[in-house]
């Protein structure tokens, strides 16, 4: 008798599975890449990393190669939760399961507020490349029409968003190993060699290395690689059997995060020599003091294209998001049939232009708090995964009876002292303020859990879906 409560959470994991499925199995293994690819090398990656650099000087790389760590662990918890209990609802339904139906709930309503928040306040970061290419056309009205196109090919299904994703990844992903080449090329023709200047830079480096600056670094580091978790959402449509993918999942992770700590890497060596202004962002001032012809152009391009690959994937993880919510009950029905995906879409799309237009309306107080609410729901969501991790750790029920739930509650220690750290670093003084609020308004606003009865008979079939198999997913 004592086992029943641990065995009813498991009962509960295999509902959700079967309450989620429906969806086809569209990915490749190789695609789970290219999406962390998507969704990981962002404006700050491309643009060389100023801020970081800026905070704690070269120092950074290690404040990087820290949070890659805590990247990593993080999906060595999700890949092995998503190998056992695959579902569009991943870290959202696993809230559910490991933690209870009101996390679950706040789990999955901060995520799509955080992406739409996110959608609508990036948008507009692409307003001057699009006055300079649309002149004649509003901004607002541009803006518009890429998130309608971009709604578009999600409504064409999932493969249409793979494939333009990858094209979007090959473009953004080649031109950040071509910036790295050359910032170490001239890196590498002004370093001086000799024993004496080693030592001094040594000296130097060491001279730089400041307790909390690290920390700060870490931390903005650590938010860079948010966006990962999305590979959860999308091994639910994913072919092959869960450890394969999970595995899948780890390997796009390392190659990500790979990526970008060379990145900042070959950036910080730049700086060492070349000092960048601070009104240019590293890569920027690097293709100009290579005298590249149409630095400006060239750059402002691969912006536009680096802003609208994240967006893509985002609002592919927020439409599954809504559909796992909607199929709980948490969300309106209409958005449940796993047929009618094009209507999550259009929610997501539609949300994200609202918050765009109150952005616009009132530029400096929506971006603070769009921002801060964003923030603090993704490091809140990042701390339930490893929470969940840790719980499913600990059932008595085979999925390992303690043994790796370390990484869990390390994990979970790890994001929670971050986001409490935003308090004393400057940029992010308001997260919390705005951010807190907003997650104790979710648990309030939590809809009530339905009344399910399980016998030993459902279980044992929800233990066999697959979700996107018809003919498991028929039987419950």
């Amino acid at each position: 008798m004592a086992n029943a409560p641990n065995t009813s959470l498991i009962m509960t994991i295999n509902q959700i599975i079967g309450r989620e499925s429906g969806l086809p199995v569209v990915f490749s293994r190789w695609q789970l890449t290219v999406i962390a690819l998507g969704a990981v090398i962002s404006y700050g990656v491309v643009s060389g990393s100023g801020f970081p650099l800026m905070v704690a000087g070269p120092a950074a790389v290690l404040s990087y190669g820290a949070a890659a760590l805590i990247a990593l662990l993080m999906m060595r918890c999700l890949s092995e939760l998503t190998a056992a209990h695959s579902t569009p609802g991943a870290f959202g339904s696993y809230a559910e399961a490991f933690l209870g139906w009101r996390t679950g709930f706040v789990v999955r309503a901060a995520y799509v507020a955080s992406v739409v928040g996110i959608v609508g306040t990036e948008i507009a970061m692409l307003e001057s490349a699009f006055a300079w290419w649309f002149a004649p056309l509003p901004p607002a009205l541009v803006a518009g029409g890429l998130l309608a196109g971009l709604s578009l090919v999600h409504v064409v299904g999932a493969r249409a968003f793979a494939w333009m994703e990858l094209a979007f990844v090959l473009i953004k992903g080649l031109a950040l190993l071509a910036l790295i080449v050359l910032a170490c090329r001239y890196a590498m023709g002004a370093a001086d060699f000799s024993s004496e200047a080693v030592h001094a830079a040594s000296a130097s480096f060491m001279q730089d290395l400041h307790g909390f600056a690290l920390w700060q670094a870490f931390a903005i580091a650590t938010m860079g690689f948010i966006g990962l978790e999305i590979l959860s959402i999308a091994a639910s449509e994913t072919k092959g059997h869960g450890v394969c993918v999970g595995r899948s999942m780890r390997t796009a992770t390392r190659w990500a995060a790979l990526l970008v700590v060379a990145g900042v890497s070959a950036s910080a060596w730049f700086q060492w020599h070349e000092v960048a202004p601070p009104a240019l962002a590293p890569f920027v001032f690097l293709l100009e003091f290579s005298q590249v012809p149409g630095a400006r152009l060239a750059f402002s391009v691969l912006m536009v294209v680096t802003v609208v690959s994240v967006l893509n994937c985002l609002i592919y993880g927020a439409s599954r998001m809504l559909f796992s919510m909607a199929r709980a009950g948490q969300a309106p029905a209409k958005l449940a049939p796993a047929s009618g995906l094009g209507r999550a879409i259009a929610v997501v799309t539609t949300l994200a232009i609202l918050v765009y237009a109150a952005h616009k309306a009132f530029p400096g107080v929506v971006y603070v708090a769009v921002s801060s609410i964003a923030i603090t729901a993704l490091l809140a969501i990042w701390a339930a995964i490893f929470l969940a991790y840790f719980r499913y750790r600990r059932l008595p029920d085979g999925a390992g009876q303690g043994r790796g739930s370390w990484r869990g509650a390390v994990g979970a220690l790890v994001i929670v002292t971050i986001t409490v750290s935003t308090l004393w670093i400057e940029a992010f003084a308001p997260t919390l303020l705005y951010g807190v609020p907003f997650l104790i308004l979710l648990a309030v606003c939590t809809p009530k859990a339905p009344r399910v009865s399980v016998s030993p008979q459902s279980a044992a079939i929800s233990c066999l879906v697959k979700p996107g198999n018809p003919a498991t997913s028929a039987m419950i």
